[in-house]
């Protein structure tokens, strides 16, 4: 006859399961303890955010710029012959009477004729201000020059037209116009001309450039 069977030992603190529980539990308590920024679930994010902020750096660079027909504006290829003595880069080029569009605003500047003579020789171009951008704009006479073929730079003058352009700003889908002039230069050599739109303030580094033969 068969003895009756006693209760079954309960696994103790060396048993093989109570082992395997305390190392999951230690590795658990392990992974709560490291610092935040070594946990997965942060670093995907984060790595996530850098890559897409060195795309956008990398792309928003050029300030997007284009041309309608009339010239062809386009930024400075390095490798090549400058466009203009001083010419850069970053630099839009286009031929006189040409639209160019930069960081939402279309400049054109027709090319340059004689203007008043009334206390000396000047030469004027007539510039037309489109804001594409959502916010205002700035324009203001003294964010002209012109480059004459000796390199030059000459600022705006206040003769040479009865329409000069004045300054203030222009609201999103509005337009500004005038006539921009300069001083002639002493003996009026003929080559190239540039009339140059670099304002002080502005979030972009381009220059807007339209080349005038004279």
């Amino acid at each position: 006859m068969s003895q009756p069977r006693g209760p079954e030992p309960q696994p103790g603190y060396g048993s093989p399961r109570e082992a395997r529980a305390q190392a999951s539990a230690e590795k658990a308590y392990r992974k709560a303890q490291r610092p935040w920024y070594k946990k997965k679930r942060f670093i995907v994010p984060l790595a996530t955010i850098l890559l897409i902020v060195i795309i956008s750096v990398a792309n928003g660079g050029g300030g997007g710029s284009t041309t309608t027909p009339g010239g062809n504006a386009a930024a400075q290829d390095p490798s090549a012959p400058p466009a203009f003595p001083g010419a850069t880069a970053d630099d839009l080029v286009a031929e006189a009477g040409a639209t160019v569009e930069s960081d939402g605003l279309s400049l054109s500047a027709t090319a340059l004729t004689e203007g008043g003579s009334t206390l000396g020789e000047t030469l004027c171009t007539s510039v037309i201000y489109n804001n594409g951008g959502d916010g205002a704009a700035p324009f203001s006479l003294i964010d002209w020059k012109l480059q004459d073929p000796n390199g030059t730079i000459l600022n705006t003058g206040f003769t040479g037209s009865t329409n000069l352009l004045s300054s203030g700003e222009i609201a999103p889908g509005g337009t500004a116009s005038g006539d921009v002039c300069f001083d002639a230069p002493q003996g009026s050599p003929s080559g190239q001309y540039v009339v140059l739109f670099d304002p002080t303030f502005r979030f972009s580094s381009e220059r807007i450039a339209w080349l005038n033969a004279l």
